[in-house]
């Protein structure tokens, strides 16, 4: 981390420290981006008590008697940064397809808490977990709410929902001989039967939101990435089940008609959008469906997929075409020219 500008990381050391100890913790910070205010303050002291921040004081506050101070006056402190779709229980890698059947529950859990501590330390002070395996990131959230492991405060879906074969379905690639016929308990529907009985499982587990995949996806063993994967009576039936147990959805989709079926069916977000039309953003505007771009991970994707190696072959030529479509402007400008010069 830049020991110039202290991110959100500050922050929730800060809390821990506070919440274990009944003195107040003080950090000094030189310079201090409260999210209110237009301007930098300077030379300020941020109050922790009980494990919540009490004061923003000008000055550099003396300690009293048993104070903890954490002295930041070289850094810039910041809040908390959200991150509204991660995915705690792995990251990626060239060998991610092997490790699907060499990691058991118990290393993915382990990792878990690396990848939560990593996220922490980078700024991130909330994040939303779309999709785990095993339960993982209910459990992590679990344990860093009880202080066990430090990590995000995690908003978790547990097992993604998927259609047979579609972005989520937990058996894509696998050997016939592997294969089973996974269902609304694993995160696979077919009918409006089986979405209300996967969200009653999600609610079962003790999920905190909803995720569907509404379109094919670029990482899962599975040729096309765009394509739509749920009927809209499929969707509107998840919608539905999960307003009654108090769930918002949110609903990955990169195809256009994937996106429009998930937001007539009342998602509540979009994750991606990749090939989003104008009908798909007017539908968005009409019904209040956020956005969540991802931007990060298309650069990832596209980085990555220029080494011909690095992804499985049918993963690739997705990386390929869909990385570059979710960039910022000065971004496409890098990446237009890279982009028309493949063949399509």
């Amino acid at each position: 981390m830049n020991g110039r500008v202290l991110r959100a990381a500050a922050f929730a050391v800060a809390l821990a420290a506070a919440s274990a100890a009944p003195a107040a913790t003080l950090i000094h910070a030189g310079r201090l981006i409260d999210g209110v205010s237009d301007s930098v303050k300077t030379n300020q002291t941020v109050v922790v008590e009980d494990g919540k921040i009490t004061s923003i004081e000008s000055g550099f506050r003396a300690p009293a008697s048993g104070d903890q101070v954490i002295d930041l006056k070289d850094g810039t402190l910041l809040p908390g940064f959200f991150d509204m779709h991660v995915h705690l229980s792995s990251e990626y890698s060239r060998n991610s397809e092997i490790e699907e059947y060499k990691l058991n529950e118990a290393d993915v859990a382990i990792n878990s808490v690396v990848f939560a501590d990593r996220t922490l330390m980078a700024g991130f002070t909330t994040v939303r977990d779309l999709g785990d395996e095993f339960l993982v990131t209910i459990a992590l959230r679990n344990a860093v709410n009880a202080g066990k492991v430090r990590g995000p405060r995690i908003i978790a879906a547990g097992k993604a929902i998927a259609t047979t074969g579609g972005h989520a379905d937990p058996t894509n690639g696998w050997a016939h001989r592997f294969q089973h016929d996974p269902g609304p308990e694993e995160g696979v529907v077919n009918s409006v039967d089986d979405a209300r009985k996967a969200v009653r499982q999600r609610y079962k587990d003790g999920s905190d939101t909803i995720k569907i995949t509404a379109t094919g996806g670029v990482l899962s063993i599975a040729k096309n990435g765009a394509n739509p994967q749920f009927t809209e009576d499929e969707v509107r039936a998840v919608v539905t089940t999960a307003r009654d147990y108090g769930f918002k959805v949110a609903a990955h989709a990169h195809g256009a008609e994937g996106i429009k079926r998930a937001v007539r069916g009342g998602v509540d977000s979009i994750e991606h959008g990749t090939f989003m039309d104008d009908e798909a953003i007017r539908l968005m505007k009409e019904r209040g469906t956020f956005y969540v771009p991802t931007i990060s991970a298309g650069n990832w994707v596209y980085e990555q997929a220029q080494d011909p190696d690095f992804f499985p072959p049918i993963v690739r030529p997705k990386a390929l075409a869909v990385g570059p479509q979710i960039q910022l402007p000065e971004q496409n400008a890098v990446a237009e020219p890279r982009r028309w010069t493949r063949k399509r």
